[in-house]
């Protein structure tokens, strides 16, 4: 049984259509990386799903529970953190923590959240008073109350020092291995890539790629490129037997599919061409990303 199952999903904002038949799941204990440029809709998904925001058609099932349109029955195994985290700035961080309690965190669960979000040190000062950051991970360990199965966090990264990101990214890594699920937004695509499981890419408010990371990541996208004692040369030789290559950067790059590295290799050695340096180089997440979205603008 999947956590969440969101299936054909749509949305109107009057006339315009924000959503279009979006559908994906996220399976027990995974993480899933919900990427796409901003506007794309990745926001009001998150929204749909924890009922801050009406959809027009489609369903959404949590622990195999259909969700109903803005009702938020159903949600008691749901922790969301969307945008900026909502607070009571007059009230410290515990009183906040206590608030949102709905009486099933015991104090010893509360303290030790606390400890795993790095708040305790500052939970007893107002709110108000508080950076961004210690916002964010107030926001994440109220997210954590009541013992959710299922983890939406947009931007939990936005305003994080880098040793806070990187124990964020622990604290999830920890968490998916004891069950919950988590889908995540962020534009910090090289943290993403640490820790997601699974991608879904939404642009213009459609899901234009799902994968898991590692297919996302495919060796289709992979790079050969090649120092060599006469690169022009060399570029004419691996062009002469159909190769897709060229010069970047002083640099002969290859698209690196099927027997490509050792037939560039052999067509180096034939035209007697020295090779001084030859790496293969694998796309990372923001490359596969723009790449798609420039291939779903020219598919329009």
């Amino acid at each position: 049984m999947n956590t969440l199952e969101i299936k054909n999903l749509t949305k109107f904002y009057g006339r315009t259509k924000a959503l279009h038949n979006v559908s994906f799941d996220i399976k027990p204990g995974s993480i899933l990386g919900l990427i796409g440029p901003n506007g794309a809709g990745k926001s009001t998904i998150m929204k749909s799903i924890v009922g801050l925001t009406n959809y027009s058609s489609g369903s959404i099932l949590v622990n195999n529970e259909k969700l109903k349109k803005g009702s938020r029955k159903g949600l008691k195994n749901v922790g969301s953190m969307i945008e900026t985290p909502a607070l009571y700035g007059h009230m410290t961080g515990i009183q906040n923590l206590k608030l949102f309690n709905n009486g099933s965190t015991s104090d010893a669960e509360i303290k030790q959240i606390m400890d795993e979000t790095q708040i305790s040190s500052f939970a007893n000062r107002k709110a108000k008073n508080y950076s961004l950051g210690m916002r964010q991970r107030l926001g994440i360990a109220m997210a954590l109350l009541n013992h959710p199965k299922l983890l939406i966090l947009d931007e939990p990264m936005n305003g994080l020092d880098p040793q806070s990101t990187h124990d964020l990214r622990d604290l999830l890594l920890k968490l998916s291995k004891r069950g919950i699920s988590i889908l995540i937004s962020s534009h910090l695509l090289d943290e993403l890539a640490r820790i997601a499981d699974y991608y879904v890419v939404i642009n213009h408010g459609k899901v234009v790629k799902q994968s898991d990371a590692q297919s996302f990541l495919s060796s289709d996208n992979a790079i050969i490129k090649l120092n060599t004692s006469d690169n022009a040369a060399g570029l004419k030789a691996i062009q002469s037997i159909g190769l897709d290559a060229h010069i970047v950067d002083r640099t002969i790059e290859v698209k690196d599919k099927g027997t490509a590295l050792n037939d560039s290799l052999k067509a180096l050695v034939n035209a007697q061409i020295n090779i001084n340096n030859v790496q293969r180089q694998q796309e990372d997440l923001e490359e596969s990303l723009l790449n798609i979205l420039t291939k779903d603008k020219g598919d329009k």
